[in-house]
């Protein structure tokens, strides 16, 4: 996203923010399920940091995909050797390569409601069966203008709670949990239907 672009030196030192980095409980139980060397794939893996490194750390072989350019070279310079693509993930071409999970931490919620149809069909496709899919989003459907960050202003779009099990199912996939965390953030879990 070109937002991100604006501001990816302001997200790199704000990113952990006063209560703790968010997500990190989540993605590091995800990675603990998983056997060591499992291939994930990080949507929205932005500058990599927290997360990419808590599958890292896990032993799990990431795949990372982001739209902001600037994102990915903060991300580059923090992890040379993990694999990056720079594109939206609704139009991400993984060659044949299939994944044993993947995370959307912080990405699907920007993208209008037929680019998230897009984007779940995409990730489908590119899981192994019984891969498990942790995203978060909103719970109500519709859009709303955020609060800017670093003064560059947000769209967020979103489906409630049933919406996206509807629409999960329409791809393969099965809503199996959701729950928030302190920061209100909205996690969805979901699974590759075998």
């Amino acid at each position: 996203m070109h937002e991100y672009d604006l501001i990816a030196d302001w997200y790199a030192e704000s990113r952990m923010g006063a209560k703790g980095p968010s997500g990190v409980p989540e993605v590091a139980t995800l990675a603990a399920s998983l056997p060591r060397g499992a291939s994930v794939l990080d949507v929205g893996c932005g500058n990599g940091e927290p997360l990419t490194r808590v599958l890292l750390e896990h032993g799990c072989d990431v795949l990372g995909v982001d739209s902001s350019a600037n994102m990915l070279a903060r991300f580059r310079a923090s992890f040379p050797d993990v694999p990056v693509i720079h594109s939206q993930i609704q139009l991400c071409d993984f060659q044949g390569r299939n994944f044993d999970a993947a995370i959307a931490w912080g990405v699907i919620f920007h993208l209008p409601h037929d680019a998230q149809s897009q984007a779940f069909s995409t990730i489908s496709h590119a899981l192994t069966p019984g891969a498990p899919f942790l995203f978060t989003a909103g719970d109500r459907d519709g859009w709303i203008d955020g609060e800017p960050m670093n003064g560059v202003p947000f769209r967020y779009y979103a489906l409630t709670v049933e919406g996206y099990r509807e629409l999960l199912r329409t791809h393969g996939l099965v809503l199996e949990n959701t729950h928030e965390d302190r920061g209100g953030n909205i996690y969805y879990l979901a699974r590759k239907i075998e």
